[in-house]
């Protein structure tokens, strides 16, 4: 029964949504107050984001 049915899923991802995500996300990195004075970035390489940050409280915020 189950070789009767069978469907294919596809995926695709708009590069620029992520481009915008990820430059919204440094505004709002920039405007927090428990931000402030620390280092903290969000870009982008191929495929893969990169997300840094001083500690590791501010890396899961």
């Amino acid at each position: 029964m189950a070789s009767e049915y069978s469907f294919d899923i596809a995926s695709k991802v708009d590069l620029q949504e992520v481009d915008n995500a990820i430059h919204q996300t440094i505004r709002e990195i920039g405007q927090r107050f428990d931000f402030k004075g620390s280092v903290a970035t969000v870009t982008r390489e191929e495929h893969a984001l990169l997300l840094t940050a001083e500690d590791e409280f501010k890396l899961k915020q």
